[in-house]
């Protein structure tokens, strides 16, 4: 993506599907003393904090301290956490509060921002001067948390402004630290890896694979998944895969009852609308690697990054692509049934990653993705789930087992490609 995208594609994303993002939604009731929040707000801070904090935000707020109810978990398992807010001056219109649930290199996995009834029924934009607030959270430890540790840092937040933390242990953030969660089990994550089979007869890149012999020995990735959670995606995607010695060829198939992508440039922020992207990186694992992006109107963007999030947005990839819709583009009411993609990409364009064309058994990490825009919210799904709001997440990559060219024994083609592990995190 372009420098400035990439949280994961722009705010459309970050207000609607990241889930390490604030989520800014009005609380229910602005009556202090309804019966769901009276009993939460206080007129004297409570006697005893077990983790004092004093954190001042903005000279507005000040989070007291947490008690926090246990020291270790295991993946499902919840942890209470009670936050203890003052408030020295009235926030204003729009304050929200935040909880973000990060792994141990400090990335933000997941929130909590609407856990508990004070984040339900009376956030900071009715808090007043002098109140004492014990905002309590039970906050579940995902089922698939692969750290080993879970740290909780909240804060408070309007829009894309958050309050500073001006005295305090985290002075000059905007987020203060919470809990540290021991994970007793951390999950073993499994990445995908699939074998790309050699072909002798290149396909015809037409946008109708779907009856075309060229493809019937392809590798299939039918499984696509949520990008954050790993569940199964709720539209189906499928893609094909295979390579000669000039090129990788990809097909895509992608159910959908909402064709939208008014982009009509090279190079256009696709992620935005309707868009199938891959991430190939070849050569050295998680060094340099490339960016490649079709529409539903066959647009591309493609990027070369010699390093994390570093696009070259002036490199070309040469991708061939021709698109097929059943339905009618930027048509809300149209019966949309969805849309395929066919590609060739040059090896030659992809030099910078590494000797090309790829070596018999070589193998790349790779990723897909697909960005559904529906007449709802974005959604979004890949081959292998980054867990978290970074289609950039290098870790978290598949693999492509190149298998089946000239020079490759016999058995190479039988062979079955093994699951790659996810490597484990240092405590």
């Amino acid at each position: 993506m372009k420098n400035e995208r990439m949280g994961v594609y722009g705010a459309a994303i970050l207000a609607a599907a990241l889930a390490a993002a604030c989520v800014d939604q009005p609380s229910r009731t602005t009556r202090d003393q309804s019966e769901d929040v009276a009993k939460f707000i206080k007129a004297a801070p409570p006697a005893k904090i077990e983790h004092r904090l004093d954190a001042d935000l903005d000279g507005k707020i000040v989070l007291l301290g947490y008690d926090v109810d246990r020291a270790e978990a295991d993946p499902g398992d919840s942890v209470r956490v009670t936050w203890y807010w003052q408030v020295k001056e009235a926030p204003g219109s729009g304050w929200r509060l935040f909880t973000h649930l990060m792994d141990d290199k400090g990335r933000s996995k997941a929130n909590r921002d609407r856990a508990g009834e004070i984040r339900v029924h009376y956030q900071p934009e009715h808090w007043r001067v002098g109140q004492f607030i014990e905002d309590i959270q039970v906050v579940k430890i995902p089922n698939k948390w692969s750290s080993p540790e879970a740290e909780l840092r909240v804060g408070l937040f309007k829009g894309k402004e958050r309050m500073t933390i001006r005295n305090g242990p985290d002075k000059g953030e905007s987020r203060a630290r919470g809990p540290r969660i021991k994970i007793g089990k951390p999950v073993e994550v499994v990445l995908p890896s699939i074998n790309v089979p050699f072909v002798t007869k290149p396909p015809v890149i037409d946008g109708a694979f779907e009856n075309e012999e060229a493809w019937k020995d392809a590798a299939h990735i039918d499984a696509f998944v949520e990008t954050l959670s790993g569940a199964p995606a709720k539209r189906a995607t499928k893609v094909l895969a295979m390579w000669d010695k000039e090129k990788l060829y990809l097909a895509v198939k992608a159910d959908d009852d909402f064709l939208q992508s008014k982009y009509t440039k090279h190079d256009e922020e696709l992620w935005h609308e309707d868009a199938f992207e891959m991430m190939l990186d070849p050569g050295e694992p998680n060094k340099d690697y490339f960016e490649i992006q079709t529409s539903p109107a066959g647009i591309v963007f493609d990027s070369y990054l010699p390093s994390y999030r570093k696009n070259q947005n002036e490199w070309e990839s040469g991708l061939v692509v021709k698109v097929k819709l059943d339905g009618k583009l930027n048509d809300p009411a149209g019966e949309d049934k969805g849309w395929i993609a066919e590609m060739a990409l040059p090896f030659a364009s992809l030099k910078a990653g590494g000797t090309m064309p790829p070596a018999n058994g070589e193998k790349w990490r790779a990723n897909f993705f697909r960005v559904d825009a529906t007449k709802d919210k974005p959604l979004y799904s890949a081959w292998s789930a980054p867990m978290r709001g970074d289609f950039h997440a290098l870790d978290r990559f598949g693999t492509l087992v190149f298998v089946g060219g000239p020079e490759a024994k016999p058995e190479a083609k039988l062979e079955k490609a093994k699951p790659e592990t996810a490597p484990k995190a240092k405590p």
